[in-house]
């Protein structure tokens, strides 16, 4: 069985593994794979889909109507086979449906799709969520794809597509504590190592609809835009040769949290037999 889908146009090439509909290689055809080579010593995901929820649960658990369920880290969909629902030669779009498996850990009935879509300008990413159960469903979904640096990550920073406040969520531990810290008014960020030794560096609410890594040439590595995420992490690892830049519906607890899954900050829900489409786009 083929676990690898290849799509290209005139412009661009990908490929992604059907574990956990993970986009692999995604360049220009004369170029080389702007994602970083997994390399298990660092982190052993190159760009993981976040579902049904993005972040940690206190506990690793969760209640709802009153029974405590088990869930880890950014949820099980990065860690299941998807199957091919449709695909063209510059697009496809990759399913995962709930089981008797999932329904032990995700009392939802649902269909999860994520979708490919190479344009001219470049690569589109979809999130599909189709509440197929009887109740209200409630759920959050993400991206997490990392990028390669080639350099260290000092000489790289982030533009922002406007001047906007730079204000951090503060963890404690997986944990959001509630607190924030202040990186005053401005269209870049610097990047380094000190940024990222309390973890990712999350921003709720991100007041713009694109954001580029750049090298401190000038030169544009990628550029990712999306005008409906509720929150935005950055994040890499000690001396780890990428960034990663992660579109968010949703986030990590805080470490006050209830416990109760309908309560949980940045849920969203569907009633019964709706669907939400999130997308963002990546250009290069």
């Amino acid at each position: 069985m083929e676990t690898r889908v290849k799509l290209q146009n005139d412009q661009f090439t990908t490929e992604i593994n059907l574990l956990g509909a993970e986009l692999t290689f995604f360049g220009k055809k004369t170029e080389a794979n702007i994602l970083w080579a997994k390399q298990t010593e660092h982190w052993n995901r190159v760009a993981p889909n976040l579902f049904p929820i993005v972040g940690r649960l206190v506990n690793d658990s969760y209640t709802f109507n009153g029974k405590s369920y088990p869930l880890t880290q950014h949820g099980f969909a990065r860690d299941r086979m998807f199957e091919v629902a449709e695909q063209t030669e510059n697009s496809v779009r990759l399913r995962l449906v709930s089981d008797t498996e999932s329904m032990h850990i995700y009392p939802f009935s649902f269909v999860f799709d994520v979708c490919y879509s190479l344009s001219e300008s470049g690569l589109t990413i979809s999130y599909e969520t189709q509440n197929t159960g009887k109740g209200v469903m409630y759920y959050s979904v993400g991206g997490h794809p990392a990028f390669h640096l080639k350099e260290p990550l000092e000489n790289y920073y982030l533009e922002f597509d406007s001047d906007i406040q730079l204000e951090r969520e503060e963890l404690a531990g997986s944990y959001f504590s509630g607190e924030t810290s202040y990186y005053g008014v401005s269209t870049h960020l610097n990047l380094s190592s000190e940024l990222f030794e309390n973890d990712a560096f999350v921003m709720k609410g991100p007041d713009f609809n694109s954001v580029s890594l750049k090298h401190s040439s000038g030169e544009t590595i990628v550029q990712m835009q999306c005008d409906s995420w509720t929150a935005i992490g950055f994040w890499t690892k000690k001396d780890a040769p990428f960034l990663c830049i992660e579109p968010w519906w949703g986030w990590a607890d805080h470490s006050d949290a209830s416990g109760k899954l309908e309560e949980k900050a940045g849920i969203r829900s569907l009633n019964p037999g709706e669907s939400e489409l999130l997308e963002y786009e990546l250009k290069i």
